[in-house]
């Protein structure tokens, strides 16, 4: 499909159209105990963190949840929990990526039979497919399950371009929300605002990062890092609350700081933090780890761990003690 084929699309049908969530959208990751098994109680204890720190949505499956690690059998034992756990209050959502049109087709069936409310949809991961092949796997996934989507972008800026999104938002009845959050999601944030005219749903990402510029261009839901959801639902809601300069103060002074370090280590991070403020019982990652801290990165990182507050523990930790 060359650039010429894609054509910015026309609006969808008002009784089609979205409403844009306000809150948090987190991903969780897998919890396990340190033998390695699925931590149903630590995974139970997670959910009513977010519960209490504006999640608007609940999402697994994703790259925070290590999915490429987790078996069927673990991914249907944690999809079981979660949904139980949430208990209807508030949207469920899984990633649903897959290596191939059929796997993603398999797990998004899975999902809408073990009863999620949305599906979230990436790229193939580690694939460069040809936009048409791309426009065909949203397609059968799309066609083959009546949840609303979640279109995903990621990894090369190049490969899921404005245009495609658009036009995967405008003729799939079913692809409702976009979260852009690859290497120039800013940019391509604001083309997807202005050339759908505010009409596409956008969701932001990227651990946190330019959330107050994502925020200043209308956008009011977050898909961040749940080791501080408390922290980052603050900041949204004092910004749609109107008090701009202390969401700014916020995040500038408590988000950054530590974010500087949580970008170059996620993995690691999410479960530490979420250990060390006693959400969950374990922060060992799904075998093999990621690369591990420096102890130099370690000793300054827990250094603005505590100078920033982020050392409250579960469960007095809430969203509005910031």
């Amino acid at each position: 499909m060359s650039d010429s084929d894609v054509k910015v699309p026309v609006k969808k049908a008002a009784t089609t159209a979205a409403k844009p969530f306000r809150g948090m959208m987190p991903i969780l990751p897998t919890t396990i105990d340190t033998a390695g098994r699925i931590d149903e109680a630590s995974q139970r204890r997670l959910v009513q963190y977010c519960l209490q720190n504006g999640a608007a949505a609940i999402g697994h499956f994703g790259i925070a949840s290590e999915v490429l690690k987790v078996s069927d059998t673990e991914r249907r034992q944690v999809s079981q929990v979660i949904i139980a756990e949430v208990a209807g209050r508030v949207p469920v959502f899984f990633g649903v990526t897959g290596a191939s049109n059929r796997i993603a087709v398999y797990n998004a069936k899975l999902a809408e039979q073990q009863g999620a409310n949305m599906l979230m949809l990436a790229p193939p991961f580690n694939q460069s497919p040809s936009r048409q092949d791309l426009y065909a796997y949203y397609r059968d996934v799309a066609t083959a399950v009546k949840l609303p989507i979640i279109i995903q972008d990621g990894g090369d800026p190049g490969l899921m371009p404005v245009e495609l999104m658009l036009r995967l938002h405008a003729e799939l009845e079913n692809a409702q929300y976009i979260k852009s959050e690859a290497l120039e999601f800013l940019r391509k944030s604001a083309e997807l605002i202005r050339d759908s005219g505010g009409q596409v749903p956008i969701i932001g990402g990227f651990g946190g990062k330019h959330m107050i510029h994502l925020l200043r261009m209308g956008v009011t839901a977050f898909m961040t890092g749940t080791e501080c959801l408390d922290l980052h639902y603050a900041v949204v809601a004092t910004y749609l609350a109107g008090d701009v300069d202390k969401a700014v103060r916020l995040h500038d002074e408590k988000m950054l700081p530590y974010l500087a370090f949580y970008l170059e280590y996620p993995h690691q991070l999410l479960k530490q933090m979420l250990h060390r403020r006693g959400v969950i019982d374990c922060p060992l990652e799904l075998p093999p780890g990621s690369r591990p801290m420096s102890p130099a990165d370690q000793q300054a990182f827990d250094w603005v761990f505590h100078r920033t507050g982020l050392d409250s523990r579960w469960p007095q930790i809430r969203w509005q003690n910031w």
